[in-house]
């Protein structure tokens, strides 16, 4: 009897794109980008704003909290 394997679905894959803030391995349709800077980051580096709701990644988040 033959054996057949399957391909892995592409999201247990790492992916071909990369966070630019953690440098992450990422695909595509899973990433984020920041309203402020339109940077392209994974869904660990992005946080929402709480008063505006708009997503952020950490480095614009953290430039809003000095301010």
């Amino acid at each position: 009897m033959a054996t057949t394997t399957k391909t892995r679905p592409y999201w247990l894959d790492g992916g071909t794109e990369r966070c630019e803030l953690c440098l992450d391995a990422m695909h595509l349709q899973a990433e984020r980008r920041c309203a402020a800077c339109d940077r392209a980051v994974c869904a660990h580096c992005v946080e929402a704003d709480p008063e505006t709701g708009e997503a952020l990644c950490s480095e614009c988040r953290a430039g809003d909290a000095e301010e």
